[in-house]
């Protein structure tokens, strides 16, 4: 049994002309708020509509739709695809299935793969290195798939271990990351400031103070306290552009 998952937050007359039309065959799971509800009042062979409230999220959704999954495939719209760009996801041979990777020339590439190691090291976990907008599992991962305790989190950061992942051209551009802008932004700025501080109040320290054992232990404390803090920070802004919001709870269904 093929599932998909189909969170549809806006454009609800396309994406309900888009599911009209796809040929595709399966449990598909469609979740959408009450406001576009009235678009998706048709009957469908296999199409199940669930509606939850006005603002929910497209990851709340997937969370909340992973419990009417079933054995077999499972593919994880967050974009349209076309139907042989569907037909090439249903077919790949590997564990997961991702869209491709925007090209990267050396330069670019040496940087990601240093960047990656760096993202392992500080949170034990990677990226997918492509485009999460569509995601495909297969039928070996279903049943943890079925009982893993947020199917967003785990579609969208790579903890995954001894799979194969593969990848598939698709023409549509990457869906919009959730995640508040303000907070994470805060948050680096916050950090930011924090270093920059300690370095300029010890500074005006030592220009009317004597320097002492103790004071040169402290200001080192405090430098590497916020060095780390900065450069977690900046692991998990970045983290957060490419990926979304690390963890999101259930949409209520009405």
């Amino acid at each position: 049994m093929l599932n998909i998952i189909f969170p549809v937050i806006s454009e609800f007359e396309l994406n309900s002309t888009y599911l009209k039309k796809l040929k595709i065959s399966g449990n598909i799971l469609v979740g959408v708020t009450e406001e576009g509800a009235e678009f998706f009042k048709f009957k469908k062979t296999g199409v199940k509509i669930k509606v939850f409230k006005n603002g929910s999220r497209k990851e709340e959704i997937i969370n909340s739709l992973q419990e009417h999954l079933e054995e077999g495939k499972i593919l994880i719209l967050r974009k349209k695809l076309k139907e042989d760009e569907i037909s090439g996801f249903l077919s790949s041979q590997t564990d997961i299935t991702i869209c491709a990777k925007k090209k990267r020339n050396k330069v670019g590439e040496f940087f990601y793969r240093l960047w990656e190691k760096i993202i392992r090291v500080l949170f034990d976990l990677t990226s997918f290195d492509g485009d999460i907008s569509a995601i495909c599992f297969s039928e070996k991962l279903t049943s943890v798939i079925k009982n893993i305790p947020n199917l967003s989190s785990v579609s969208r950061i790579n903890r995954w271990k001894g799979v194969s992942v593969g990848v598939i051209e698709t023409s549509s551009k990457p869906a919009k990351k959730e995640y508040s802008k303000l907070k994470n932004n805060f948050m680096l700025i916050g950090w930011t400031l924090l270093f920059l501080g300690v370095i300029a109040s010890t500074t005006v320290y030592y220009v009317f103070k004597p320097v002492s054992f103790l004071s040169i232990l402290l200001w080192f404390a405090g430098l590497l306290f916020s060095g780390l803090g900065v450069l977690i920070s900046i692991a998990i802004y970045v983290l957060t552009i490419k990926s979304g919001k690390r963890y999101f709870s259930k949409a209520e269904e009405v």
